[in-house]
């Protein structure tokens, strides 16, 4: 084994310059969703078996899909990389001790490490992008951003990569609430690069957050002969146009785009296809549109992801298609599962206790039309759920399904505290003012309650 530089200065450990021109052509695949990405890694391993950093990514790959199954793939390429120790360089070593952190369950440390390894290489497009997505999953979005404002202006913009991390940091802008100026990065990203879904992705979330749905439908409609080259990820997208035609009262259009796009491959290890599909089915419901039967599908996939423990925010959406259901013996057994996890001394354990658990209580009471206790559990972390993970967009199903609970419950002046919350601050939300006008209308502000309903008429019909 020999030291190899890459085209830009990072060094690796392989057995030709070869592997070194096969390991840089996979960064930009890897960023960018290439449904090929996989089958060349493992052209790679073939050509070179050794080369620890491809071993250390086929690790993190098996990680980043969420799947319970995939994780001892991660464990043995770290056991088998660790045998390499004597010939690793420092930025290996560092990849390897954040591999070994994160299948020992210590996400924190892990993100820790690759931050660590940026300040010392910050041209590493593989820690970068790890760190975004443990970012991400920690719900900061300050952090998310702030991790790629610092490596970025290290950056040439000659690099293969340079598109990629403008849609980052977009992303990053985003989650931490400055809407305009994460909208320029992300769209100078998609100019670059229409093909980079992350980047459109970026965009799509600043137009739902801005509720600009018309726009949203006509940007994200627009690109989707360049985002759809690209392996599952695609639905999320289908799934963000979704959130703009539901919001316009479209249901039609919302199940359509669920039948044939997002809904359609959910039986897969990618946990963003459930995630997409179940958050939904319970928007769908919540808005008053029906579903029909598709809910059984989803919970005969998530009877077989009780015991998943890689992301609680993955395992709540899989509670969800269980408890819609009526599976009752997978639901005991799940909320058994997420009470052992939050006693577990991981990053994911103590979010699970923290936050997971009530969640999960909270949905289920909600279910069960229980609307006073899922109020209690859910109104608990109201302001706690961040560290679930995921986007403000995708954590917004919480919020709806507490306000949901407030509206039907046995406090009124709870709900209308809610409902006022929900149209400051999503405005253009017709859902929202209906609900507000109901609690208005039972407590016997009939005035208020014409003038929310007649807001809610008015955004549907625009």
């Amino acid at each position: 084994m020999t030291s190899f530089n890459d085209s830009f200065g990072l060094s690796f450990t392989a057995t030709s310059a070869d592997s070194i021109f096969a390991y840089e052509a996979l960064m930009p695949k890897f960023l960018g969703f290439r449904r090929e990405m996989m089958k060349d890694l493992a052209a790679l391993l073939e050509a070179d078996p050794e080369m620890p950093m491809a071993n250390l990514a086929k690790g993190y790959f098996m990680k980043m899909s969420g799947a319970r199954e995939l994780t001892p793939i991660a464990d043995q390429q770290r056991a088998l990389v660790k045998g390499m120790a004597g010939r690793l360089n420092p930025r290996e070593a560092m990849h390897l001790t954040a591999l070994g952190q994160w299948c020992d369950g210590d996400m924190d440390g892990a993100t820790e490490t690759w931050e660590a390894l940026l300040r010392e290489t910050p041209l590493d497009p593989l820690a970068l992008r790890l760190a975004h997505f443990t970012h991400f999953y920690s719900g900061d979005g300050r952090k998310l951003r702030d991790s790629m404002a610092h490596a970025l202006p290290n950056w040439p913009e000659d690099h293969p990569c340079y598109g990629f991390l403008l849609g980052m940091y977009g992303f990053g802008l985003e989650e931490s609430g400055d809407y305009a100026k994460a909208e320029q990065f992300g769209r100078r990203a998609v100019e670059i690069n229409p093909e980079d879904a992350w980047s459109v992705h970026s965009v799509a979330h600043c137009l739902e957050m801005t509720e600009r749905h018309a726009e949203g439908i006509e940007f994200t409609r627009a690109l989707e002969p360049a985002w759809s080259k690209v392996n599952n990820f695609r639905y999320h997208l289908h799934w963000h146009r979704g959130l703009y035609h539901i919001e316009r009262g479209e249901f039609a259009e919302v199940l359509d785009l669920y039948d044939n796009h997002f809904g359609r491959d959910v039986d897969t290890p990618y946990y963003l296809d459930m995630v997409n599909a179940t958050s939904m089915l319970w928007r769908l419901e919540m808005f008053g549109a029906d579903v029909g039967d598709r809910w059984q599908t989803l919970a005969d996939i998530a009877a077989k992801r009780i015991q998943d423990d890689e992301l609680i925010f993955v395992s709540l959406h899989y509670f969800m298609a269980l408890i819609s259901s009526g599976a009752d013996a997978d639901v005991t057994a799940m909320m058994a599962h997420l009470e052992e996890w939050a006693e577990r001394p991981t990053t994911q354990g103590r979010i699970t206790k923290q936050a997971g658990l009530s969640v999960a209580r909270g949905m289920l009471e909600l279910r069960r039309r229980n609307y006073d206790a899922a109020v209690k559990e859910l109104y608990a972390v109201r302001y706690g759920m961040d560290p679930l993970g995921g986007s403000h967009a995708q954590r917004d199903i919480f919020w709806m399904m507490l306000a949901e609970a407030a509206s039907k419950g046995s406090d009124p002046k709870l709900a209308l505290t809610l409902l006022a919350e929900r149209t400051a601050r999503k405005p253009h939300s017709a859902w929202g003012w209906e609900r507000y006008a109901d609690c208005l209308s039972g407590g016997g502000q009939g005035d208020r309650a014409e003038a929310a309903r007649a807001t809610a008429k008015e955004l549907v019909a625009h």
